[in-house]
């Protein structure tokens, strides 16, 4: 391999490692949260399928290296610390773009993804000192020195051919899926939704299993999700089972203190609440089938141009392509006594209401009829809050920080009611009715959690004829996470799961 061959090389590799590692670092500060100092400093938007392209180019650089270093070596004289250095890079390369893979592929992706961080470092740590050998050598000559003096026809050729290579295969890359195969059922097999899984149907179909990662609150902040399916003429029925060591169902109680009641929370003034909160699980369908749930998922503190600025930093989901994604959204306190899951939908950024703190871009609730919980406090503020309203019997309602507070056995809130003493506990979900009633019910759900595992039971219309969800069939593309009591730090997969029936 001649010099100018070489450095071009180098510097093409150089700079995919630069733009691998500022999207990967803007990924990595929706988990990580001591990082967040420097996200002034990163890109902003929909960064999972720019960094899928700089991987693929990556493993492009170093496999053509390779190649081309074995039919032609290239040779230079180099100091020893030169060569220490280089090493950290030839050893560090390798595993960032393996690593990288088997985060990609969902394969032992809880340990990928610590080794892919670490090696993304050690990559930081070679760019810096590699660097920093030129320039104590060369000064201010180390640019007309590194700079190739002429590309050839062959050298452009390989930059070109490396970047179609790239973009062709990251066209075939980030549709690829997990295939989940739907066992068709008799009309007349009955399967009660009740977070149990005990019918023999269940025990006939071949279940996927996928790791999620990047959560808050779990093991390693990972854990493994389970999926079987079945359906009849008319519906669909997904049983979901994933480890969480915890039952959590209480959400933000309120506390009585000697200041008066008080919300108990730790992050939910910047909507990242991660301690007193519910757990929680979602369910995204889409028509399209690509990484970051079908393009969805915008990163950064404001992502979208000409929309607000979030609390928390951390992005939004909307649809910028027109389309609706359909999120079924159940939650441990809120709606498993319902029996339902909360019918969402992601649709694009919804416009900014003056006066509403909290903007959720294009994450939005079906409609409803009737039905609905609210907070059981009147204008939230972190210090004290005066409740919507209170229970008639404290002796049932006192200890029930995991419960909701039904309308009926309770009455409006009036200072000379209240009469409660310091360190009472009160429900801050309170029920209107006792389940949605229209399109935002279109869900029917129920969880049950035993021996560190919950298990959660769904069933749905194929097709609602819903504007706001997706109908279920061959090819509709599924996601799913999980949340530990935590707001919005749910565990994420990369690949989609592709539904396969055979009606």
């Amino acid at each position: 391999m001649d010099r100018q061959t070489f450095i071009i090389f180098h510097i093409l590799a150089i700079a995919v490692v630069i733009g691998s590692m500022i999207t990967g670092l803007r990924i990595a500060l929706i988990s990580q949260d001591w990082m967040s100092p420097i996200s002034t400093l990163l890109p902003q938007g929909q960064m999972h399928i720019w960094h899928l392209g700089f991987g693929i180019a990556l493993s492009l650089i170093i496999a053509s290296y390779l190649l081309y270093s074995f039919t032609s070596p290239f040779r230079s004289i180099q100091s020893k610390y030169h060569k220490i250095i280089n090493y950290l890079g030839y050893i560090s390369l390798p595993i960032v773009s393996i690593s990288g893979w088997l985060v990609w592929a969902g394969l032992y992706a809880d340990v990928s993804r610590t080794i892919h961080q670490i090696a993304m470092w050690a990559m930081c740590f070679y760019l810096v000192f590699h660097a920093w050998i030129y320039v104590v050598q060369n000064g201010r000559r180390v640019f007309s020195i590194l700079l190739p003096k002429r590309a050839t026809l062959r050298h452009l050729s390989y930059i070109f051919g490396i970047c179609a290579v790239s973009l062709s295969s990251l066209f075939l890359v980030k549709n690829t899926t997990h295939q989940l195969n739907v066992l068709t059922i008799d009309d007349a097999t009955f399967i009660e939704i009740d977070g149990k899984a005990d019918e023999l149907a269940w025990t006939k179909t071949n279940p996927i299993s996928l790791m999620t990662i990047g959560g808050a609150n779990f093991n390693q902040g990972a854990t493994e999700v389970t999926v079987k399916a079945l359906a009849n003429k008319y519906e669909s029925y997904f049983l979901i089972s994933w480890q969480d060591e915890t039952k959590s169902t209480h959400h933000l109680p309120l506390l009585k203190t000697a200041q008066g009641w008080q919300v108990q929370e730790n992050g939910f003034y910047n909507f990242d609440e991660r301690t007193f909160y519910e757990d929680k699980f979602a369910v995204m369908l889409s028509e399209g089938c690509e990484i970051a749930g079908d393009k969805t998922l915008h990163l950064g503190d404001k992502p979208i141009n000409g929309k607000p600025k979030n609390w928390h930093g951390k992005g939004y989901h909307a649809s910028l392509d027109g389309k609706t994604r359909d999120l079924w959204h159940w939650k441990a306190v809120r709606t498993n006594d319902m029996y339902l899951a909360d019918d969402n939908f992601i649709g694009p950024p919804a416009p900014h209401l003056s006066g509403n703190r909290r903007y959720t871009a294009g994450y939005q609730a079906d409609g409803k009829e009737s039905g609905a919980y609210v907070m059981n406090w009147q204008w939230y503020t972190p210090k004290t809050v005066i409740p919507k309203r209170l229970p008639n019997n404290l002796d049932i309602y006192q200890q029930h920080r995991d419960s909701v507070l039904p309308w009926f056995g309770s009455s409006p809130y009036r200072e000379s009611d209240d009469l409660y003493p310091i360190g009472t506990f009160l429900s801050s979900v309170l029920y209107r009715s006792n389940r949605f009633e229209g399109d935002r019910a279109d869900v029917r759900a129920r969880g049950e959690w035993k021996d560190g595992q919950w298990t959660l039971e769904l069933v749905r219309k194929h097709n609602t004829q819903s504007k706001y969800d997706v109908a279920l069939q061959t090819g509709t593309c599924m996601w799913v996470s999980a949340f530990d009591h935590a707001q919005i730090a749910h565990t994420r997969h990369m690949q989609a799961i592709k539904l396969r029936y055979a009606l």
